[in-house]
């Protein structure tokens, strides 16, 4: 049997230890320099008697023994096995380096707590350490402009007063014109620019990098009225919805960081990102920058139209990778689902700013 070390290994210094973190795995742990020695031997496959020959002062049976240690750690991959074959695909297909990867895959993980003890930990934390000036003044010794508050607005204007995140969602059905007017407002193409000897590239109501298009709608549907409970894909070429999976999605909640208040909403939008449309013209790693952006300016219009429609569109990033991409049938080193959009019927929300501008 032969070995290598993991492509997506990163080794750190932290005071006299070196400090291995596989970001695609998610394995962290610390080693001493001859885990460090050996690994740096096997930049190619290599098997355990090559590996020996190449360090002096070691036994053949203290080699194996940390070989086996290293691929327990997933420092190392056996090759054959599926931890080979996942170290291959993002060889093969992450094309932006190991800094955004690191990025990416170091930020699928996490631990998640429920919205009482986050409350409680920044309790604790304000009473040491006060929170920054959330919003900057002007200085009073310097002209200033003000833009006052309208008595009155025109549409979009209105639309966009109203929009608040309301986390208390009423346990009703919405309609399906309302779901699909958020999806054919922010991700449905719109026209098709031919361009010669490139291809088609598709236009929306939503700016994307380089025409790339590179997120997939999917809906988990628990409550909405025309539509069985179930996963839909959103084919944006067609304003179509088709089941992927039928029957009651994952509680929202499973899928959404144990965040509670998800629990009655009617439905999940997430926004899947196939980072290899962008990568085949893209190769340079501020590309992922670009792609999270989109996501803000797709899921944007989609909070509008919810209100417009007198729903509620909370956004959130908090995703349970695990979970949710499971339920989406959703895989490989570059497809994620990168941003939620919980949708529903919101309880009734004072501080419309609407309101306050009517009032005076």
């Amino acid at each position: 049997m032969r070995f290598k070390r993991s492509s997506t290994l990163v080794v750190l210094l932290e005071h006299d230890q070196f400090v291995f973190h596989n970001f695609l795995i998610q394995s962290t742990f610390a080693a001493n320099a001859a885990a460090l020695d050996i690994v740096r031997r096997l930049y190619a496959w290599t098997d355990v008697d090559q590996l020996h020959k190449s360090l002096s002062g070691y036994s053949l049976s203290s080699v194996e023994r940390g070989l086996n240690q290293l691929v327990e750690l997933g420092a190392v991959v056996a090759e054959g096995s599926p931890a080979a074959a996942q170290d291959a695909e993002f060889e093969r297909s992450w094309l932006w380096g190991p800094f955004a990867g690191a990025f990416h895959f170091g930020a699928r993980g996490g631990v998640f707590v429920s919205d009482q003890d986050s409350e409680m930990m920044l309790r604790e934390l304000a009473k040491f350490t006060p929170s920054p000036a959330l919003h900057q003044r002007n200085p009073d010794d310097r002209p200033k402009l003000t833009a006052p508050l309208k008595p009155s607005y025109d549409e979009p204007f209105r639309t966009m007063t109203r929009r608040r995140t309301n986390r208390i969602m009423l346990d009703e059905p919405v309609g399906f014109e309302a779901l699909s007017d958020c999806f054919l407002f922010s991700m449905a193409i719109t026209a098709m620019l031919d361009l010669e000897g490139i291809g088609e590239l598709p236009l929306k109501m939503t700016p994307s990098g380089g025409a790339r298009n590179p997120f997939e709608g999917y809906v988990c549907v628990r409550n909405v009225e025309g539509m069985t409970p179930g996963v839909y894909h959103y084919a944006a070429i067609d304003r179509s919805f088709s089941l992927v999976r039928e029957g009651p999605p994952p509680p929202f909640p499973s899928m959404l960081g144990e965040q509670e208040w998800t629990a009655n909403a009617a439905a999940v939008v997430f926004l899947v990102a196939n980072f290899e449309r962008s990568m085949w013209k893209y190769h340079d790693p501020m590309t992922y920058r670009v792609i999270a952006i989109e996501a803000g300016h797709i899921a944007q219009n989609m909070l509008l139209v919810a209100t417009h429609h007198g729903l509620v569109g909370n956004p959130t990033g908090l995703i349970n990778t695990t979970v949710t991409e499971a339920a989406l049938g959703v895989s490989g080193a570059t497809r994620a689902a990168l941003y939620a959009v919980v949708i529903g019927v919101p309880a009734p929300f004072s501080g419309d700013l609407g309101a306050i501008a009517e009032a005076g």
